[in-house]
């Protein structure tokens, strides 16, 4: 007999905007914004800036997209929960199939990244053994609960912020107007190619749909949460690439660590020290939020009885914690064997673009498929631009899965073999599940209506 409580009982809603805010810049803002705005601006030039507005407009369609998402659908695995209600099973699946493939690239980068900028201290440190216990940490912290994790997630997005805001306002304060000129020295179209690199920079916006079952007040927040970080994240992206270029010439910042060398102009070295410490809070919360949300997936997949029941148990923190082992123990695989692993990480990219397409094509049956949700909603996107948005982000995916096929062929057709792969592994589940007596479907249907209950408490 199937266990009622493990069928019914719903994660618990302890984020508050701040919490949940904190929980998507973590997310987006990784080590990278120490890194990619210097060496764009190296090939770009000092319009630099100018890849990243551009590359936060096209972000944009996106975030209204997934803000409308959000505000729907809120419960755990959101997305895929949208998918399988407005298209089928099969379709939800491949969202957190690709999604995952997407994601647990990020868990090895994120780690050894956090070991390495600790090298910076320790240089006897092992960097192995140090990025494994970030992972094991990171899901001890993700198995006690949302709350815990949350509060850790905000102190350290405040910390980097606040570092990356004294680089931004120290830099254009003592800037070298010089260093502006030429705006562009190669011409436009290294701008415009950055915008590729800015992109995926300001992916991400999707992880905190995902975990739309622990916000509070969703219906208000969730556009709020995707909205505000949106600015917080913009602001941070185009300020250092703006302080970075005041500080030194463009052709100077194509070095390993370009917001290091920079700060070395203006500021004392402890200040250099604070930009490493930086570097391991954004990294930790990008793992943090990763190991968050894919155990919110796991947990969905488990509800629909796709993968075993026992793994979207909840415990007294409303954590799907079994589903947290999970994620720690793929964490701890894919960082052992990083060597071999991160030949394919150019999957991810591909992969982050597929995400958004099938949220997109989710996205606008909404009406048709769930109109008593869509009227019952606080937030949404109405007239023109319900289609407007999703079809803009089908548009510009499009654009870039392109470019990113022509840039790596080999590598888009490993992306499509998987594909498949995930096909006949929905299929071969699934058929047991019918045996149950109750479809993917209708088990997904059950899930929101226990999760959407919690909305009030």
């Amino acid at each position: 007999m199937q266990d009622k409580t493990i069928a019914t009982a719903a994660p618990k809603r302890t984020m508050g905007l701040a919490s949940a805010s904190a929980m998507l810049i973590g997310t987006v803002v990784g080590a990278s914004v120490f890194i990619v705005p210097g060496q764009l601006a190296a090939s770009a030039g000092p319009a630099v800036w100018l890849s990243y507005l551009i590359g936060a407009v096209v972000i944009l369609f996106a975030a209204f997209t997934f803000a409308n998402i959000g505000a729907i659908m809120p419960v755990s695995a959101a997305v895929y929960r949208l998918s399988v209600s407005t298209v089928n099973g099969t379709w939800g699946f491949l969202y957190i199939w690709v999604f995952a493939i997407s994601s647990i690239f990020l868990m090895p980068i994120m780690s050894l990244t956090v070991a390495q900028y600790l090298g910076v201290f320790h240089p006897a440190l092992n960097s192995l053994f140090v990025a494994l216990a970030v992972v094991v940490i990171s899901g001890v912290i993700n198995a006690i609960g949302m709350k815990v994790s949350s509060g850790f997630q905000n102190i350290l997005v405040i910390f980097f912020t606040v570092i990356i805001l004294s680089f931004i306002i120290g830099g254009i304060s003592n800037a070298n107007w010089d260093n502006f000129q030429p705006m562009f020295p190669e011409g436009v179209m290294p701008v415009v190619t950055g915008v590729v690199a800015t992109y995926y920079a300001f992916a991400g916006f999707n992880n905190i749909i995902e975990l739309s079952g622990e916000i509070k007040k969703p219906g208000r927040n969730i556009a709020r949460v995707v909205f505000l970080s949106l600015g917080v994240i913009v602001t941070l992206y185009i300020g250092v690439a703006l302080a970075a270029v005041a500080l030194l010439a463009p052709a100077k910042l194509g070095v390993d660590a370009p917001i290091s060398v920079a700060a070395m102009t203006l500021f004392p070295k402890w200040f250099s020290n604070l930009i490493a410490l930086s570097a391991v809070a954004a990294s930790w919360t990008t793992l943090n939020a990763v190991m968050a949300v894919l155990s919110r997936q796991i947990f969905a997949l488990s509800r629909s009885r796709i993968l075993p029941m026992a793994w979207s148990k909840i415990n007294r923190s409303g954590t799907p914690y079994n589903a947290v082992i999970v994620v720690t123990l793929l964490g701890v695989l894919m960082t052992a064997f990083s060597d071999d692993v991160m030949k394919f990480v150019n999957l991810s990219s591909t992969y982050i673009l597929a995400t958004a397409l099938v949220a997109a094509v989710s996205s606008l049956l909404i009406k048709k498929r769930l109109p008593e949700r869509y009227a019952n909603a606080q937030y949404k996107l109405k007239g023109v631009w319900f289609y407007f948005f999703p079809i803009m982000v089908l548009v510009t995916s499009t654009f870039f899965l392109v470019l990113a096929v022509l840039e790596d062929p080999w590598m888009s057709l490993y992306s499509g073999i998987l594909l498949p792969v995930g096909v006949l592994l929905y299929w071969s589940r699934s058929n047991i599940v019918k045996k149950s007596g109750m479809s993917v479907e209708e088990a997904v249907a059950e899930a929101i209506d226990a999760e959407t209950q919690t909305i009030s408490a």
